[in-house]
């Protein structure tokens, strides 16, 4: 029985790691390789999850394009919200924490 627990607990925690790094990617900055691109900036790792409108906060920014871009967070300035998109969020958690699980197996196999 504590075996079993054991093994709920890690799988558990390894679901809260993915869910943590999948979450965290979305601070990764993006390239953006044309100005019509701004308005539909896609964040977030392995599959694109999280949507904004970046055109609102860059609209007179000067750049050569490609480049890249993070997500806006400015809170005194206006800008758009973000959408988080259900499905590919759900992909990119079950694809990092299968990643964790197959890390997980060969540690365990080969290092102990």
């Amino acid at each position: 029985m504590s075996e079993l627990l054991d093994r709920l607990f890690i799988w558990l925690y390894l679901l809260f790691v993915s869910v943590f790094l999948v979450l965290i990617s979305i601070l990764m900055p993006v390239t953006i390789d044309e100005r019509g691109e701004l308005s539909v900036a896609m964040f977030g790792y392995p599959f694109p999850f999280a949507q904004q409108d970046l055109m609102i906060t860059y609209e007179d920014y000067a750049v050569d394009y490609p480049h890249k871009f993070t997500i806006s967070f400015n809170m005194l300035e206006n800008t758009s919200s973000i959408y988080f998109h259900k499905t590919p969020f759900f992909f990119s958690v079950l694809i990092v924490y299968i990643g964790l699980l197959i890390i997980r197996y060969l540690h365990n196999r080969f290092l102990l």
